[in-house]
């Protein structure tokens, strides 16, 4: 079962070989500061940060964002509906991600929200999910690393530093070269999506999103400063 929505990610073009990226557009940008938003308001704020550098793995560059893809499909969201205390409905799979390769570290920033009760038994299994759809994982300690966070609204501004720097003054990002991802370089999963975030404005629970005027590139002027 997929459970990422593929809007404004970078797909497969007509020649069948994938994208290549040096930034993360706007709207995609814009998707994810409103998905830690819409995760505080459905009371699953993405209270986990994962860092997994896939540079102390068997797998390739060009295979990272669908093999990171079939890690959270095929391995966390079953884990998440299936392995819950009994008597539990447990909430869909909520989380956001990104993709960077600064520096030659390949690396994929997942901000997630997790059960209370369930950390530790995510942290257990995560190292086995990563071998299978890699290969072989060569030092565990260096490949993943697990920490809370508390303030999510801010971390999802460090993981969009990759934005495109036309509009990180827009967003009041930070920016800094992320260099080359080969595929998908950022999304967010469907429980946090555009149709989520418009049931709950028409529902008065989250205020309409604020319009931002931004030149299209190439057009004369800069973006204005936020407001």
């Amino acid at each position: 079962m997929v459970e990422m929505t593929t809007d404004d990610s970078c797909l497969e073009g007509v020649s069948g070989r994938k994208r290549r990226t040096n930034f993360i557009n706007r709207k995609p940008a814009a998707n994810l500061l409103h998905a830690v938003n819409v995760a505080e308001i459905l009371d699953r704020s993405l209270n986990y940060m994962v860092t997994i550098n896939f540079v102390h793995t068997a797998c390739l560059p060009e295979q990272v964002s669908e093999r990171f893809e079939k890690l959270r499909d095929n391995y966390f969201g079953p884990w998440l509906r299936r392995c819950g205390p009994p008597g539990r409905k447990e909430p869909p799979p909520t989380f956001i991600w990104t993709l960077e390769n600064s520096g030659g570290c390949l690396n994929a920033h997942w901000l997630v929200h997790l059960p209370a009760g369930r950390v530790e038994d995510f942290k257990a299994r995560l190292p086995a999910w990563l071998e299978k759809v890699t290969g072989a994982v060569h030092d565990a300690d260096q490949a993943i690393h697990i920490r809370s966070a508390p303030t999510p609204r801010g971390a999802v501004k460090y993981m969009i530093k990759g934005i495109d720097p036309f509009y990180a003054e827009v967003y009041g990002i930070r920016q800094s070269d992320q260099g080359e991802v080969i595929g998908n370089r950022s999304n967010f999963s469907r429980s946090l999506g555009p149709a989520i975030k418009k049931a709950l404005q028409a529902a008065g629970r989250m205020k309409p999103t604020r319009r931002i005027g931004v030149p299209r590139k190439g057009a004369l002027g800069v973006p204005p400063p936020p407001t």
